[in-house]
């Protein structure tokens, strides 16, 4: 016997209705929730992430500037003699493994290069470096023992030549007397690629790394991007860019959410100058995520439908 026939208009109508009723309390109370709830802990594990791999790098460059510091200080640098370049060479091997330390120069009172030890093992000397930030910092502000993070700029010799890198520099005394600077090139590209290359919440994640102008400084997506301003590099995606642009001026980490993007950004610290490190994931993987529930839900939902259904059939026989 067919159901239409069993049940009355009014029971198929009010039948209907509570099971539309019901499909919008389950979306409404449930589905939206769990949307939410991903999102949550979406941002907060990129947020986890971002952190984590900050204190990591500030924590690298920490360690570095003191053993550039500590080689500035030996006497061998400043005798500058046959034992200056063992020392150099010492410092360079000691770290070659890594792949992240193109080499270490030591330059005169005027900033003209005189000892380089690097991983090609190429000696280039005479180059003038007196116009770098750390140079300037290291003649009129410095103190012994001290060090500097210069911005990333182009490598002008040695293993890192016309590579991206880090100065980190010292100042050399010979007497008290300012007498030059010792300054080691980090590797920009490698260094990026080890502490941020493998970030991810899940394949789609991606990781810009952006100085304190908004340059970009890497990304494990748009390798061919780097230096392009975010306002370039996310110009079909303003209000993203925007929120980085809001981030840049911001002193602590934090998270935001686009119709397109889940971001979470933590400020690194070095010295005189700030980057931003933003983790980022397509908003669509929300949905894919909650795609099992909603399909879970939908079969409860049919399930329970035809269990009322079924209990209207045989009421209705009974009465």
């Amino acid at each position: 016997m067919s159901i239409f026939k069993v049940l009355p208009a009014w029971a198929l109508w009010f039948g209907l209705i509570s099971i539309v009723m019901l499909a919008a309390a389950f979306y409404l109370v449930l589905g939206r929730g769990v949307e939410a709830s991903i999102t949550r802990q979406l941002l907060k594990r990129e947020q986890t992430i971002a952190r984590a791999e900050v204190g990591n790098i500030v924590l690298f460059f920490q360690r570095f500037g003191n053993s550039v510091a500590v080689l500035a200080q030996l006497s061998s640098i400043e005798r500058r003699d046959a034992s200056t370049v063992a020392d150099m060479d010492i410092f360079v091997e000691q770290r070659r493994d890594s792949g992240l330390v193109g080499g270490v120069v030591l330059t005169d009172r005027d900033g003209v290069v005189q000892f380089n030890s690097n991983v090609l093992g190429t000696r280039d000397l005479g180059k003038s470096l007196a116009d770098r930030d750390f140079f300037i910092w290291a003649k009129d502000k410095a103190k012994k023992g001290e060090y500097f993070i210069n911005k990333p700029v182009i490598s002008r010799l040695g293993g890192s030549e016309d590579q991206p890198v880090v100065l980190v520099a010292s100042p050399v005394y010979q007497n008290g007397v300012f007498a030059g600077v010792v300054a080691a090139s980090v590797k920009l590209a490698p260094l990026a690629e080890q502490f941020f290359g493998f970030m991810k919440v899940s394949d789609l994640t991606k990781a810009y790394l952006v100085d304190g102008r908004g340059d970009l400084l890497y990304s494990n997506s748009v390798p061919d991007g780097i230096g392009l301003n975010i306002s370039e590099l996310f110009s079909g995606e303003q209000t993203f860019s925007d929120r980085i642009k809001t981030a840049l001026s911001a002193s602590e980490e934090g998270q935001f959410q686009t119709k397109t993007h889940l971001a979470a950004y933590s400020p690194i610290s070095l010295g005189a100058q700030t980057w931003l490190l933003i983790i980022s994931s397509p908003a669509q993987e929300v949905v894919d995520l909650a795609t099992p529930f909603y399909v879970r839900q939908a079969a409860m939902l049919i399930l329970t439908s035809f269990t009322i259904l079924l209990f209207g059939v045989v009421a209705t026989k009974e009465v």
